[in-house]
């Protein structure tokens, strides 16, 4: 049996990065559950294939249930899926596939970022000489032996109005059908530059987007050509402004307008904004900060702002359910567990009440919230999750590191 194994992962090696199709039934190791906490989580780790890796740029794309995508603009010229299933419904064993495919040669293409999700892979970037470009291509699949096998049809370009723009990052809204573009604003940031709300959007960067089709009959003919546009000036100057609103639906006429919102100076968002929950958002710059998201009109500005105290910051969070997901790096906010990352989770009306009962100018202590509110669980030794990939899968959260996918999932 040992030299069957070791014999199926030798073959897998050498093939993974050429034709990269492997279908491997593995047990799934399972940690502790949480110490801390109301409630009790698990974490269930899978080995990724020998050879197999998910790179530190990688961007992140969902399918179905159980499918993933992985696209690295600096990493070979490929699109990666891996599709995870229980055979014969034994949770405790997953059948893991990977697959990938060939992208056509890009001369004079440089890809910045990428979109994966609705069968579709958009690329964003520039063309040699100047000028942003957005190239789709639609994901399908077709059986060979018995096998399946990843294949892209057909390549659109999109050119935004501008041809001196620059785009720093794609986003695909499955709410809305729209795919939002982030253009480079020239300022030195890491972090998302943008946080979604139900209903409205928070960008430090300026933005445009492509609406993508809905289905359509066959009576009413094709989808128009889609090219991106520009979110439109509401017509309320503000030079002081250095965030805007933009509605998360298309008007009747087809556009979508951005509303200039005030901060205070105090306020940035050079390392990114993450969710806080109704309608609040972490700003996270040379010193952190909670601060209310404006509904819009003239006076569109953030408000209840408070400045977080503590050693450590959450880098990535997603929403679970009805509660929110922080991860963080290791130290800091559980002393306990050595150098390991740890996810935390929190019901975003605790957030709320908190900040709630703060007076004007006081600070936020969100780890002792975290601590005392909140649910902790330390990823496994060694782990090194790859902060674009945390996401909602269902009733667990699932976020994968190099060589590894971590699911996490509440006590039954």
């Amino acid at each position: 049996m040992q030299v069957t194994v070791r014999l199926l992962f030798s073959i897998l090696r050498q093939r993974f990065g050429k034709a990269l199709l492997a279908s491997v039934v593995l047990p799934a190791s399972l940690s502790s559950p949480s110490p801390h906490g109301p409630g009790k989580l698990f974490v269930s780790s899978l080995s990724l294939p020998p050879g197999a890796q998910v790179a530190s740029d990688s961007d992140f794309g969902r399918g179905p249930s159980g499918g993933y995508y992985f696209y690295s603009p600096s990493g070979e010229n490929r699109l990666y899926r891996l599709s995870v299933t229980h055979p014969m419904g034994a949770r405790d064993l997953w059948r893991e596939t990977w697959t990938s495919v060939a992208l056509p040669s890009f001369p004079g293409f440089r890809v910045r970022s990428a979109a994966i999700g609705e069968g579709h892979l958009f690329l964003g970037g520039g063309r040699r000489g100047g000028g942003a470009v957005v190239r789709s291509f639609q994901i399908g699949r077709v059986e060979e032996g018995g096998r399946e096998r990843m294949v892209l049809r057909g390549q659109v370009d999109y050119f935004p109005e501008a041809a001196d723009v620059a785009i720093r990052t794609l986003f695909l809204d499955r709410k809305a059908g729209i795919l939002w573009l982030a253009y480079d604003s020239g300022r030195v940031e890491t972090g998302r530059p943008f946080l979604f709300l139900h209903d409205r959007i928070l960008w430090a960067d300026p933005a445009g987007y492509i609406p993508l089709p809905r289905e359509t009959s066959l009576s009413s003919g094709p989808p128009p050509l889609l090219v991106p546009r520009a979110t439109r000036p509401s017509g309320l100057p503000c030079f002081s402004c250095r965030f805007y609103l933009t509605q998360r639906t298309v008007s009747p006429r087809g556009e979508i307008r951005n509303i200039p919102a005030r901060a205070p100076e105090r306020v940035g968002s050079a390392m990114g904004i993450l969710p806080a929950g109704s309608g609040m958002g972490f700003f996270e710059g040379r010193r952190s900060h909670i601060c209310r998201i404006p509904e819009g009109g003239r006076s569109a500005e953030l408000t209840s702002c408070h400045r977080i105290t503590g050693p450590v910051r959450p880098v990535s969070a997603s929403w679970w359910g009805n509660r929110l997901a922080y991860l963080f790096p290791p130290g800091g906010i559980d002393k306990g567990v050595g150098d390991r990352w740890v996810v935390a989770t929190i019901n975003p009306a605790r957030i709320f009440s908190s900040v709630e009962k703060l007076s004007p100018g006081e600070p936020f202590d969100f780890v002792r919230l975290l601590r005392e509110r909140g649910t902790m669980l330390p990823l496994p030794a060694g782990a090194h999750p790859k902060l674009g990939t945390i996401s909602e899968d269902g009733k667990d959260l699932v976020l994968f590191g190099a060589t590894h996918l971590y699911r996490i999932s509440p006590a039954s």
